[in-house]
């Protein structure tokens, strides 16, 4: 039987938890699309899921693609950058990367668009802040309007800024994990 679920996910982290929760549960992702996920319930079998974000694009990305298929993994959908992998949790453990560089380049990857976020919101901010003051007459609603609009896109920028430092920190590879590499 096919289930739909809408869910939308900031951290990509958060979303791989909730789809290997579901592949614990039986529940196996045949397809997604715009936050809208498709499962097919093959109780008892339970799956195992990754979202990967390569690097590659065109051919390459294709042969990359390939490649996993061949190792047992199922790519079971890729939208906005992200791939969605999936594998039988009975065929063993879906480990993408096992070296610190690349481990490390994911992660970063992962958490990019909360720096992109901030920093494009606060410059907006900022500018619409002092074409607000130059340009609009500091009396009346309508200045106070635009003086908080920008006021809020600056701190929904430092918002999306503290998160990210916060998410890269979280899942960033502790020091002594990564002396352990070296």
């Amino acid at each position: 039987m096919k289930t739909s679920v809408k869910k939308t996910f900031l951290d990509i982290q958060k979303e791989e938890e909730w789809l290997n929760e579901q592949g614990q549960n039986g529940q196996m992702l045949i397809g997604y699309h715009g936050g809208e996920y498709v499962f097919e319930d093959i109780s008892p079998l339970k799956y195992q899921y990754k979202i990967d974000l390569p690097s590659y694009t065109g051919s390459k990305k294709k042969e990359y693609l390939d490649f996993l298929e061949q190792t047992g993994i199922t790519v079971v959908a890729e939208y906005g950058g992200r791939v969605y992998l999936r594998k039988n949790t009975a065929d063993g453990p879906l480990d993408m990367y096992s070296e610190k560089k690349e481990i490390e380049k994911q992660m970063s990857k992962r958490y990019s668009h909360f720096f992109g976020i901030a920093i494009s919101q606060f410059v907006l901010g900022i500018i619409m802040l002092v074409q607000t003051l130059y340009y609009v007459k500091p009396e009346g609603v309508p200045f106070w309007i635009a003086v908080v609009i920008d006021a809020g896109l600056m701190i929904s920028g430092i918002v999306f800024l503290i998160m990210g430092i916060q998410k890269h920190r979280k899942y960033a590879m502790p020091k002594e994990e990564k002396d352990i590499w070296e």
